[in-house]
């Protein structure tokens, strides 16, 4: 009689491991987690405050956002002096960091974007071509809309720092900060 009385504790004890009250701690921090993220699309202006849920391209362009910050950041502040209007206080937080905006992700990308056509234009790549460029993995510099993709602001970052970087223009041809090797000519 005792044995099975035992065995029947024993399962019990064991329950909480089987996963019966994990679901609710991970739910929990889910919400939590969604409800961060919804508070910084709001700081960043991302979403106005009235939006409650995000489309998947607004949680893509918070990623990019994010990526770019530092970066963003100082390239604003050497261009226009300045940051502040193209940058929202965290609301509550301690420190106070200042979050690059939508907006000021927008002038960023339009600004460097500009800068890169420019810079790629004085290295060869005609005018008519700039915006078809890609890296050597084929990815392309420039969106259709004409702004720079992640992979061109990471080659037009290096290319400006002189770094090693190659780049290639639609007819195959390869430009870059150095003689490209002739494996890739």
């Amino acid at each position: 009689m005792k044995l099975p009385l035992l065995l029947l504790l024993a399962v019990s004890a064991r329950a909480g491991d089987l996963g019966g009250h994990a679901p609710a701690t991970a739910e929990r921090a889910a919400v939590a987690d969604r409800a961060a993220m919804l508070d910084e699309m709001w700081e960043r202006r991302i979403l106005s405050p009235d939006q409650s849920v995000w489309a998947p391209t607004d949680a893509e362009l918070l990623g990019r956002i994010r990526m770019s910050e530092a970066a963003a950041l100082d390239y604003l502040k050497k261009k226009f002096g300045g940051t502040r209007s193209w940058t929202a206080a965290r609301r509550g937080k301690e420190p106070v960091r200042r979050l690059l905006t939508k907006e000021g992700y927008d002038k960023y990308l339009f600004h460097v974007t500009q800068d890169a056509i420019e810079y790629f234009e004085a290295k060869g790549a005609g005018a008519k071509w700039a915006l078809k460029l890609t890296d050597w993995d084929g990815q392309r510099l420039f969106d259709g809309d004409g702004r720079l993709t992640p992979a061109g602001i990471t080659v037009y970052t290096r290319a400006r720092l002189k770094l090693e970087v190659y780049w290639k223009s639609p007819n195959g041809e390869t430009f870059g900060t150095r003689r490209p090797p002739a494996a890739h000519q």
